[in-house]
């Protein structure tokens, strides 16, 4: 005959199957998203794996702190089994925070973004760089494989003890009637992994390839220009990361760089109007600082790397207002040319010179981010670039 164990309160339940929910839900997101190329519905999925992944953190803290409070009663098993079944969820405590706090640090590693449900901006855990980002993502692999045998093992010892000892276990955590507690518990996880499988059918396929330019218009032009002048040629003194971009990834901001470019700068601040501001850019040394995107952005919905290897910004309008200069140029990306103004201040002295200088853009005038990425949901329209050059004069 089944008998059934003392039940847990009402907290308890409710804690217990909140987490269970997310987790089940959290490893479906995982696993699904994982498996998607990048995408705004990957970044969706990872931001509410993330999201619910937290959530379970914050839970069994609680959860942890409760039981010591309020310890429940005992399940009445022979006393090795009760020992055996009380080591087994202490296990599952340590899991559910270990496996998250993973997640967390493998989070700030990497450099993510991160909001918590696209609400409350979760800051990276200090201390990290890319350098353990493997490290932590094995880490976070490997617990995420053994809380999934955890909780199919809890799941099968629910069953064991049924039938075995004759003791009925469910009964004690559902928050209600069995039937009914069961059947709305079923219903929400359903839904929710019914919801992350429509969102990975949703993703629509790259653009096809686009048509490889192999002049850039302004090049040509630039040369003559250069002939003209008189101002004085500055060339930059290489220093790492000084071509920045920032733009917004799921609602939060992250920074990213130009690794690879080329300034031929000619400019004299008494006679700005006839300077030149000449700059080629290797489109494949732009980097997000994240390995996984930096894939992406190199393909045909973005810069097209392979078809455009370059890019390219010409001046030949440069003027002083209000105690700054503005350069009035053409910036040529993925074969198309648009207008755009770089404001900067200029410091001279024995013979160096800095440069420092921003500039906005909107990605859609050169089709960055198309097909879609053409929203502004994921990826913001505007990017803000941020230039910032050490230049020497060149005598000859």
């Amino acid at each position: 005959m089944n008998t059934i164990s003392k039940p847990y309160n009402l907290v308890a339940r409710m804690l217990h199957w909140a987490i269970a929910i997310l987790i089940f839900w959290a490893i479906a997101l995982g696993l699904v998203a994982e498996g998607m190329p990048n995408s705004p519905d990957k970044i969706e999925l990872f931001v509410l794996h993330k999201s619910a992944g937290f959530t379970v953190l914050v839970l069994a803290v609680v959860r942890l702190f409760w039981r010591l409070a309020h310890p429940p009663a005992p399940i009445g098993l022979p006393p090795l089994k009760e020992k055996l079944a009380s080591a087994g969820h202490w296990g599952l405590y340590l899991l559910m925070l270990a496996v998250p706090l993973s997640g967390w640090l493998l989070n700030s590693t990497a450099g993510y973004p991160f909001a918590w449900f696209n609400l409350i901006s979760v800051p990276h855990i200090p201390g990290l760089d890319n350098g353990s980002r493997d490290f932590f993502s094995s880490l976070h692999e490997y617990l995420f494989y053994i809380i999934a045998l955890m909780v199919a093992g809890h799941i099968a010892m629910l069953v064991l003890h049924k039938f075995m000892d004759g003791i009925s276990l469910l009964p004690r955590m559902l928050p209600g009637k069995s039937l009914v507690s069961a059947s709305a518990l079923s219903f929400v996880l359903v839904l929710l992994i019914s919801f992350t499988f429509y969102k990975a059918e949703e993703i629509s396929p790259d653009s096809s390839d686009i048509p490889v330019t192999t002049q850039l218009p302004t090049a040509a032009a630039a040369q003559q220009e250069v002939n003209q002048t008189d101002s004085p040629r500055w060339e930059m003194v290489a220093t790492p990361d000084n071509f920045k971009f920032t733009n917004s990834y799921a609602g939060q901001p992250f920074t990213g760089a130009i690794r690879q470019f080329t300034p031929a700068i000619y400019f004299d601040p008494t006679d700005p109007e006839s300077g030149i501001i000449d700059v080629t850019i290797n489109t494949q040394s732009i980097t997000t600082n994240n390995k996984d995107w930096d894939g992406t952005i190199k393909g045909s919905q973005w810069f097209a790397t392979e078809a455009h290897p370059e890019a390219h910004y010409l001046s030949r309008d440069i003027r002083k207002e209000n105690g700054k200069f503005i350069a009035d140029g053409e910036l040529t990306l993925k074969g198309m040319t648009k207008p755009i103004s770089v404001t900067f201040s200029w410091q001279e002295s024995n013979g160096e010179a800095r440069f420092i200088g921003s500039a906005t853009i909107d990605r859609r005038d050169f089709e960055i981010g198309s097909g879609s990425w053409a929203t502004n949901a994921s990826v913001a329209y505007e990017v803000e670039l941020a230039i910032d050059l050490k230049l020497m004069k060149q005598t000859n």
